[in-house]
């Protein structure tokens, strides 16, 4: 299975054009690895295995609920996808509708994103060529849905609190990758980036007995909220945020943290 196949959908600050670099950073010699902001799962599936027992989180009921269904139901939810359209007034029908079961739920929600403008599931995408927005085959789709049920066969999946998610699980072999709303940048269905309170998730990793790697925006709070950690300045190509007025696939800056020695492990 080509790693392309690895991901299941585009989502606000996916780690998609950050794996590579993210990749050489997690230690080797741990037992768990756990997300505790798991949203699409890109660091999660970029592998094939992370650690003995791996955990993916997320406080969006609407994510988790979709890869429970790949984990336990990728048939049914395939027979669910079979037969939807590329069709602004199907989208509408499902953005406006109401589903009753979890399988129903998790259709609707990954029809939504994957034919939306930007993948998040507003907005009808218009496509202006045969490969994207709304135009997207379903084929591709039943190939991923295949490939992430078996990748996950052995991930816990869990919706908590990232407090107690955390707490819960901390060791000293664990390893937390952590990718939380940003101070600044796109808002999340769940809670915005005005609502997340960045100073209790900097008390809580200040205290886990684990290794931790964070990715933020670059930001003079973050910095400051993380000036007793190792940290790593990174770049990649803005996608969805580019605003009026600003140029087109304009740099990013996003911050590396950690607990644990990563500036040898990013300059090697």
């Amino acid at each position: 299975m080509g790693i392309d196949k690895k991901s299941l959908l585009n989502w606000v600050g996916g780690k998609r054009l950050l794996r590579k670099v993210i990749e050489p950073l997690i230690p080797k010699d741990i037992t768990s690895y756990i997300e505790p902001f798991g949203g699409g799962a890109w660091v999660l599936l970029y592998k094939e295995k992370w650690a003995d027992l791996e955990i993916y989180n997320d406080l969006d009921g609407r994510l988790v609920n979709l890869f429970r269904m790949v984990k336990y139901h990728p048939n049914a939810l395939k027979e669910e996808l079979n037969y939807l359209l590329g069709s602004r007034e199907m989208f509408l029908q499902f953005l406006n509708g109401t589903f009753i079961t979890e399988l129903q739920r998790a259709a609707q929600f990954y029809f939504l994103i994957t034919r939306s403008f930007g993948g998040r599931g507003k907005t009808f995408g218009v496509a202006k060529c045969s490969h994207g927005g709304a135009a997207k085959s379903h084929k591709n789709s039943f190939e991923k849905i295949d490939a992430i049920h078996e990748r996950l066969d052995k991930v816990m999946i869990e919706n908590l609190d990232f407090e107690k998610l955390i707490k819960q699980y901390d060791q000293e072999k664990a390893f937390f990758y952590c990718d939380p709303p940003y101070t600044q940048g796109c808002g999340y269905e769940v809670v915005s980036t005005k609502a997340f309170d960045h100073k209790r998730l900097r008390e809580v990793l200040g205290n886990v007995k684990g290794r931790f790697l964070l990715s933020y925006n670059d930001s003079p709070e973050i910095r400051e909220l993380y000036k007793d950690f190792e940290m790593i300045a990174v770049e990649r190509l803005n996608g969805i945020n580019n605003r009026e007025g600003m140029k087109k696939n304009k740099m990013y800056k996003e911050l590396l943290i950690a607990n644990y020695p990563i500036k040898e492990l990013y300059n090697g």
